[in-house]
């Protein structure tokens, strides 16, 4: 009988202990935070069971591994009173461990992918939000028959320039692309139906002709905007 091989470990980014000890860390500066605390005190019974699945979690996220078989964003979509700071402070603690870990590859992996769990958990409890409220979200993706002509610099937070920040349109017949490179952008309708966005690196989000709109940084990085409009006949 042909034993199995030992699976490659020189590239991943840090051990199950290494995991096991970031969660406890994390939901140990969680349970101490006077935001953060008061809400995971009241939705968790049992925190060694908890921190276990979390576990799992992290450890299928960063190595690969099978065990987890729960299903966080329903449960997560499903919290009352929820609101992007508090998504903030979670990931700025997160970041926090993380650094203080001292594990180089292990913040390099576990860093961007809380940034994108974030964002999509935020993401559905606001789609669920605007359901409710019969607001429609920005959409992803262009109309068909759309050429690009145009782009923007790369804006970062040091030089995103002021009336980005505050309502603008863009010209008529002009579609815009926002395409985040890295970090966490939130794009906001400043119309009727009012909708909002959170936008993470590789993501997208469209800005129609004409509709008042801005953006902030939610999370320091970069974002481009390609700039379309129909294409000419002949």
């Amino acid at each position: 009988m042909t034993p199995h091989p030992m699976p490659d470990v020189s590239n991943l980014p840090c051990t199950e202990a290494d995991i096991r000890t970031l969660v406890d860390s994390f939901y140990g500066r969680v349970r101490q935070d006077a935001e953060l605390g008061p809400i995971f005190e009241n939705h968790v019974d049992d925190w060694e069971a908890h921190l276990a699945m979390l576990s799992d979690f992290w450890t299928a996220l960063l190595l690969g591994t099978r065990r987890f078989k729960g299903a966080p964003v329903p449960r997560h979509a499903a919290l009352p009173d929820l609101n992007w700071p508090l998504f903030e402070r979670w990931l700025a603690l997160f970041r926090q461990t993380t650094a203080d870990m001292g594990i180089d590859t292990l913040k390099q992996a576990a860093d961007p992918m809380a940034e994108r769990i974030a964002a999509k958990l935020w993401n559905v409890y606001q789609a669920q939000a605007q359901a409710q409220a019969d607001m429609p979200a920005p959409p992803s993706s262009l109309p068909p028959g759309l050429v690009q002509y145009g782009e923007s610099p790369l804006f970062t937070p040091e030089n995103l320039p002021e009336k980005l920040k505050t309502t603008h349109t863009t010209k008529a017949g002009t579609w815009g692309l926002l395409r985040v490179h890295s970090g966490i952008v939130q794009f906001f309708v400043d119309a009727p139906p009012h909708a909002q966005a959170i936008v993470t690196a590789g993501k997208t989000v469209v800005i129609e002709p004409e509709v008042p709109h801005h953006v902030e940084f939610a999370l320091a990085g970069s974002f481009q905007i390609e700039f379309h409009r129909k294409e000419q006949a002949g």
